[in-house]
C-alpha cells in the first residue's frame, strides 16, 4: 500500500507538473490540430478559450498575426509555476483586438479577461480594443449633453469573493487604441476590481497579493490607462477592522499588496493615466506620463485610499488643461496636473520626480472634506523637481493634516506670470499642519505669489525665495539670494534637463538646510547626504 501511494504521488505530481504550450497561428492554424506544435498550431481565439490550462503552461501566439475577439483565460497557475500568455516567432508583437466586442453576460467590452485566477503572465503582445464604427450613446448631463462610447478594456482583471489572488504579471505590453468610455475612470488599459456578492453571506474579504506591471506602453486609450477598485474600502483615519463610521458604515479596508509599476509609459490617456486605490504600501517608479487628460479633467498618477504609497524616479508633464471648448463634457479642467496625492490615504511619499509643463500644476495633495469619513494625513514630497508647471505648483486641498514637504526646486520661468508657486484653498475645508523646509522657490514671471486662504498652522523653516514672489511667508531662516543653478534657464527638453538645477560650488545654499526627522540619505541623483543638508533637491558635490 505504501509503495502504491508513493508512485501515485510520483504519477500525480508529473501530471501536474507537465508543461504544454500551445501555438497560435492565424495563417497556417487551424483548430482541429493539436496546437501543440509550431507546425500545427491552432489558429482562434475561441479555441484558447475552450482550453483548461494548468500551472507550468503557455500559450504563444505567433508575431506577426492579428486576432479580433475577447481572449477569456481559463485556469490559474502555482506560486512559481504561472501560466504564461506571450508570442513566438519574430517580427512585430501579436496584436489582439475586441474592437469593441461584449462577450455574452458582459456589459462591456474587453480584450482579455481574468476572473478569480491568480499566477497569470500575460507578455509582448499588443492589446486594442477600438470599435471605430460605434455610435455615441447620449449622456445627460446638468448643464451638458454629451455623447461617449461604452466602456471598454484592454484587459479586464476581477477578483470576486475569491480571497487572496497571488502574482499577476503583466510585462512588455503596447497597450492603446482603446475607445472606451470617458464618463467613468473604470475603463481604459487595464483596469482591476475585487468585488462581492449581493448576498452578504456568501462575501469572502478578497485583495490580489503581487500585482506588477512593467515594462509596458500604454497610450491614446479612454479614459484611463492603468486603474483599480475593491469594494473593501471603507475606514476613517483612526478606524479599524469592525468598527462602526462616522456615516455609518463598517471599517472594512482590506488592502492589495506588492502593487508594483515599473519602467512604464503612458501616453495619451484620455484623462488619468494611472490610479492605484486600496492598497498597502504600492511602489511606482522609473515610469514616463507625457500628454495625458487630452479630453477631461484627471492628473497624470495618483494613489486613493493607499497607505505609503512610494511615487518615485518618475516624470510627469504636458498634462492637457482642458477649456469648455476641448472638454468631452464641456466643463474645464480641475485637474490637470502631473502628480496627486489622494483622499484617504495615509502616509504617501512622492520624492525623486521630475514633474514639468504640465496645464494644471505639478503636485495636488487633496482630500475632500464634505466626507464624514475622508483624510489625508502623513503626505511627504521631498527631493522633486517642479519645472514651468502652469497656473501652480503645488495645491494643497481640502481638510489634509501633516504634510511635509521639504528640499525641492520649484521653478518657474519667465514666461509664467500670474502662478500660483503654493495654492493653499478650500474643498469643504482647509490644509492644516503643512511644513515647508529647505525648498528652493525661483520664481522669474510676474504676479507670481503664494495663497493660503484660511489655512492654519503653515510652517516654514529654511527656505529660500529668489526672484518675484508676491506673498512671500514668514520664514526665520529664508534666504532670498540666488541659489547659483548650473543654470537658470527654462527647458522644453527631457528628463536629463534636471541636471540644470545642480548647484554651483559657490551656492549659498550649501549645507544651509536644517535636519528633518527621517530624512532620506540621499538626493534626487543618488548622491549622499552628509550632515545638514543642502536646500533644493541636489546635495552639492566636487566629484
Amino acid at each position: 500500500m505504501k509503495r502504491f501511494t508513493v508512485c501515485f504521488l510520483l504519477i500525480f505530481g508529473i501530471i501536474l507538473n507537465a508543461q504544454t504550450t500551445y501555438y497560435v497561428d492565424d495563417l497556417i492554424g487551424n483548430d482541429i490540430n493539436n496546437g501543440t506544435k509550431k507546425e500545427t498550431p491552432f489558429r482562434s481565439i475561441d479555441k484558447i478559450n475552450q482550453l483548461a490550462l494548468k500551472p507550468t503552461d503557455s500559450v504563444l501566439f505567433r508575431r506577426g498575426g492579428q486576432w479580433m475577439g475577447n481572449l477569456i483565460l481559463n485556469g490559474s497557475g502555482f506560486k512559481n509555476k504561472r501560466i504564461v500568455i506571450a508570442a513566438y516567432g519574430s517580427g512585430t508583437a501579436p496584436v489582439l483586438d475586441a474592437k469593441g466586442q461584449i462577450a455574452k453576460g458582459e456589459n462591456a467590452s474587453y480584450t482579455i479577461r481574468l476572473f478569480n485566477q491568480e499566477n497569470i503572465e500575460i507578455r509582448d503582445l499588443k492589446i486594442k480594443n477600438c470599435n471605430p464604427f460605434e455610435e455615441p450613446r447620449k449622456l445627460d448631463l446638468k448643464e451638458n449633453t454629451a455623447y461617449v462610447n461604452s466602456p471598454k478594456m484592454g484587459i479586464y482583471i476581477e477578483g470576486k469573493d475569491c480571497g487572496t489572488l497571488h502574482d499577476i504579471h503583466l510585462i512588455n505590453l503596447e497597450i492603446c487604441d482603446i475607445s472606451g468610455d470617458m464618463s467613468t475612470k473604470n475603463n481604459g488599459g487595464v483596469f482591476a476590481e475585487i468585488s462581492w456578492s449581493e448576498d452578504e453571506a456568501k462575501r469572502v474579504k478578497s485583495n490580489f497579493d503581487g500585482f506588477y506591471t512593467e515594462g509596458c506602453y500604454i497610450h491614446d486609450i479612454d479614459r484611463t490607462g492603468w486603474s483599480n477598485i475593491s469594494v473593501w474600502d471603507r475606514r476613517s483615519l483612526k478606524s479599524k477592522w469592525g468598527d462602526t463610521l462616522a456615516n455609518g458604515k463598517i471599517h472594512n479596508w482590506y488592502p492589495s499588496e506588492h502593487v508594483i509599476q515599473r519602467n512604464n509609459k503612458y501616453e495619451r490617456a484620455g484623462a488619468n493615466a494611472l490610479i492605484v486605490r486600496v492598497a498597502k504600501a504600492p511602489l511606482v517608479e522609473h515610469c514616463v506620463f507625457k500628454y495625458n487628460g487630452l479630453k477631461g479633467s484627471g492628473n497624470a498618477s495618483f494613489p486613493f485610499s493607499c497607505d505609503d504609497a512610494l511615487f518615485q524616479y518618475n516624470e510627469a508633464s504636458y498634462t492637457f488643461y482642458n477649456t469648455e471648448a476641448t472638454s468631452w463634457d464641456g466643463k474645464k479642467d480641475v485637474d490637470a496636473g502631473g502628480f496627486d496625492s489622494d483622499w484617504n490615504c495615509k502616509n504617501t511619499i512622492i520624492q525623486y520626480n521630475y514633474s514639468h509643463h504640465n496645464g494644471h500644476g505639478g503636485i495636488l495633495i487633496c482630500c475632500d472634506g464634505a466626507s464624514k469619513t475622508s483624510f489625508n494625513d502623513g503626505t511627504i514630497v521631498r527631493y522633486n523637481i517642479f519645472e514651468d508647471n502652469a497656473h501652480h505648483i503645488i495645491r494643497n486641498s481640502g481638510n489634509v493634516t501633516n504634510t511635509k514637504i521639504y528640499n525641492n526646486v520649484f521653478y518657474s520661468g519667465i514666461e509664467n506670470d500670474l502662478v500660483q508657486l503654493l495654492y493653499h484653498k478650500s474643498w469643504n475645508g482647509y490644509p492644516d499642519k503643512t511644513t515647508y523646509s529647505n525648498n528652493i522657490f525661483y520664481s522669474l514671471g510676474k504676479g507670481n505669489e503664494f495663497e493660503f486662504t484660511k489655512s492654519t498652522n503653515n510652517k516654514f523653516e529654511a527656505n529660500t525665495f529668489y526672484g518675484n514672489i508676491k506673498n512671500e511667508p514668514e520664514d526665520l531662516s529664508k534666504s532670498k539670494t540666488n541659489p547659483l543653478f548650473k543654470s537658470a534657464s527654462s527647458s522644453q527638453t527631457n528628463w536629463k534637463s534636471y541636471l540644470r538645477f545642480m548647484l554651483q560650488n559657490n551656492s549659498p545654499e550649501i549645507d544651509k538646510g536644517i535636519q528633518i526627522e527621517g530624512h532620506p540619505m540621499k538626493d534626487f541623483s543618488g548622491n549622499p547626504i552628509q550632515g545638514n543638508p543642502d536646500r533644493g533637491a541636489f546635495e552639492y558635490s566636487k566629484y
